[in-house]
């Protein structure tokens, strides 16, 4: 798969939350004239931190949730004129109009007429401004990813598929009807269990009968081409498409081959397979 045909993964919660407490900061202290240490002991300045943080990690998720949503359907490397045009429309114009009909709810909510107000003047220009700052950061984060994609895609074979080390085999065999056929290793998407049997399943689909349990397999793969994702599954690193988090701290494994069932990597194994995924 090319580099441009890979899902971006953002996990970015927690730069979400700082980035809205920032924007919150910022659009209650401008044009002010007390310094900090005074607005510290202020009742006003929690009460305007809280209702500006709401708003602003309002509109943050909707800048990140527009740009994940654009993602799947409209790549910026295969859309280069649709892509732009939609991210501007749904990911700073939208989110701009949305930030001002919530200051003017928040004002009205107080007594207080937005057109007398220099929220028009000083603070929506800088939200404006974080708006796009926000979209700046996901584009640039976006290209990083695919450059990381891409440097991997063109690492020696030795990083992305078999390692002929004592420990790796470089040919499997299977079994198809009355045949036992040697398998090149290079060929292998991932072993599976299913039902009472194991089987091998190849890049161009084809299933083909094992007779060594998973544990046993496991042991003849070399570890840096092979993972053991679970107790169904033990998966090669080209086949991972992508990963996503899921309950309790597990996680989500996309795989290409596509099976039938989700693969979930639990939590204990969670951290081992970022580090095997990520080397």
């Amino acid at each position: 798969m090319s580099a441009a045909g890979k899902k971006i993964i953002y996990n970015d919660l927690y730069f979400r939350i700082i980035a809205a407490l920032i924007a919150a900061h910022v659009i209650v202290v401008i044009g002010e004239d007390e310094t900090f240490f005074h607005l510290l002991v202020d009742k006003d300045y929690y009460r305007a931190m809280f209702f500006s943080f709401i708003i602003a990690f309002l509109l943050v998720n909707m800048v990140y949730m527009v740009t994940r949503w654009l993602d799947k359907k409209n790549d910026w490397q295969q859309h280069k004129i649709r892509r732009p045009l939609l991210q501007f429309f749904f990911a700073l114009f939208l989110p701009s109009v949305i930030a001002f009909l919530l200051a003017y709810i928040y004002f009205k909510t107080f007594g207080y007429d937005i057109w007398h107000t220099w929220y028009l003047r000083y603070d929506y220009p800088v939200i404006v401004s974080l708006l796009l700052m926000l979209n700046i950061y996901y584009l640039a984060f976006y290209f990083y990813r695919q450059w990381q994609y891409a440097e991997r895609l063109a690492a020696p074979p030795n990083d992305t598929r078999i390692s002929t080390t004592a420990k790796g085999k470089s040919t499997f065999l299977v079994q198809k009807g009355a045949k036992n056929m040697p398998l090149h290793i290079e060929k292998v998407a991932y072993f599976y269990h299913d039902g009472h049997y194991n089987f091998v399943r190849t890049f161009d689909r084809q299933d083909h009968l094992i007779s060594q349990a998973l544990d046993e397999v496991q042991k003849e793969m070399d570890d840096r081409q092979f993972f053991r994702a679970n107790r169904q599954m033990l998966v090669s690193f080209s086949a991972c498409e992508h990963y996503e988090p899921n309950s309790y701290g597990k996680l989500q494994l996309f795989v290409s081959p596509p099976v039938n069932e989700s693969v979930i990597i639990s939590q204990k194994r969670a951290k081992l397979f970022k580090e095997w995924i990520e080397r």
